[in-house]
């Protein structure tokens, strides 16, 4: 009898600790559960938040009139050259970033004839790289500006010979 009683408990012990195990096991996939819905809410809140602040932004530009440059291309020979008349557009708010153009207009001028510098007559010529060459100047200007950044670019001018 002794044996008999001694096989009861253990199958109790063990139907209790497979109850903790069976417990435990599903204690974590709710946790995961939760965890999945949680990221899933946040980053469709985010998501949405991002696209409508990105609708609302619109920059009014204010235009700075740099005076008439000539500069020589990178063609073979020397004898071509750019000359024109270049506006920069920049975000009317920022009043410390006119105040960095016109003071530091020397840098500006600068980064401008050595762009024009490394181009090629054909390059500058081709009406499709126009946005190319508006995109590369407000790098180059940009690179050195700290108290803003140019948005576009405007040629009152242009010739090439």
């Amino acid at each position: 009898m002794a044996f008999g009683k001694g096989k009861e408990k253990d199958k109790s012990e063990k139907a209790g600790k497979s109850n903790k195990g069976v417990l435990v096991v599903l204690f974590i996939l709710g946790l995961i559960v939760l965890g999945g819905a949680a990221f899933g809410g946040v980053y469709l809140f985010m998501k949405t938040k991002n696209t409508v602040d990105a609708q609302e932004v619109v920059v009014e530009n204010s235009y700075l009139d740099l005076s008439e440059f000539t500069v020589n291309l990178a063609d073979e020979g020397g004898k071509r050259y750019f000359k024109g008349e270049i506006s920069l557009g920049y975000d009317k708010t920022k009043t410390k970033l006119l105040t960095e153009l016109t003071e530091n207009q020397v840098v500006v001028r600068d980064d401008i004839i050595f762009y024009f510098k490394g181009q090629k007559a054909d390059y500058i010529n081709n009406v499709a790289n126009r946005e190319n060459i508006k995109r590369q100047l407000i790098d180059a200007i940009n690179k050195d500006l700290t108290k803003g950044k140019i948005t576009d670019v405007r040629f009152k001018s242009m010739i090439i010979q």
